[in-house]
């Protein structure tokens, strides 16, 4: 315990180059397993200690053996459970520094796990407002870091970005509204838009906009006033001259065609 103590002061969390002397003491497997069982005493969850719990989970990780490895897969669930991002950024940041050139096979267990859990949350951040069973509670910025630490976790190409955006926003979104969630201005979101989409946004927005009023009259728990309030419509004649315009059927004969098996 003196010389982890001792070492542990001398270890600089963002200098990668400094973590050396925690891969060597790990080495001792039973000295780490009877660590990992005294803070198990101590702490049944991870201490919110930030330094000094970052650096255990350093520690724990750097050691080959299941046990200490269950260890640091706890400490993982633990803050997908309680829904702390801070957390999980540190422990996918901690795994990507030891892990950057695969010299810790037994990592990759713990990789998977967090490929899992992240896509879970990103299905979460991207689905349409309408079909959201839950939200997830990570940000955009969480997932632009995830994506640094995690080399298989892909989620922001333009086109994802764009698609999460639309159905991130509330209502009919307007192109001005994508380049903002997108993070870009209007005149170079619209440009880089007509590149990968080969179309104008006005006219893919019109698009999207009947893919989404036929997807909300296939569900016959979405009222048709919200059908229509949702889409721009603030009265149901205007909303049904519109279906009928652009699907040859008013909203309730849609949803009645719908219906039937």
């Amino acid at each position: 315990m003196k010389r982890v103590l001792t070492e542990v002061k001398q270890v600089d969390l963002s200098h990668p180059e400094t973590w050396s002397p925690l891969e060597s003491l790990s080495g001792n497997i039973a000295a780490m397993r009877w660590l990992v069982r005294q803070v198990r005493r101590c702490h049944p969850v991870p201490p919110e200690q930030p330094r000094e719990e970052s650096v255990f989970y350093m520690l724990a990780a750097f050691c080959p053996d299941n046990s200490v490895l269950g260890y640091v897969i706890d400490t993982w669930q633990h803050y997908c459970r309680t829904r702390n991002n801070l957390g999980l950024l540190s422990c996918a940041r901690i795994l990507s520094q030891l892990n950057r050139q695969d010299d810790y096979p037994h990592l990759n267990v713990l990789y998977n796990l967090m490929m899992g859990d992240m896509l879970r949350e990103y299905r979460l951040y991207v689905a349409p407002a309408d079909r959201r069973s839950a939200t997830t509670f990570l940000t955009g910025r969480d997932f632009h870091l995830f994506e640094k630490y995690l080399p298989d976790f892909r989620p922001f190409g333009f086109r994802e970005r764009v698609q999460a955006a639309i159905n991130r926003i509330i209502g009919v979104p307007t192109g001005e509204d994508l380049a903002r969630e997108c993070c870009m201005s209007g005149s170079v979101f619209r440009k880089r838009f007509k590149q990968e989409f080969g179309m104008p946004v006005s006219d893919w927005l019109r698009r999207q906009r009947r893919v989404r009023i036929e997807r909300m009259l296939r569900d016959p728990d979405i009222p048709l006033g919200e059908v229509a309030e949702r889409n721009g419509f603030h009265m149901l004649s205007t909303f049904s001259d519109y279906c009928r315009r652009n699907f040859g059927a008013s909203p309730r004969q849609m949803r009645s065609r719908f219906a039937k098996p």
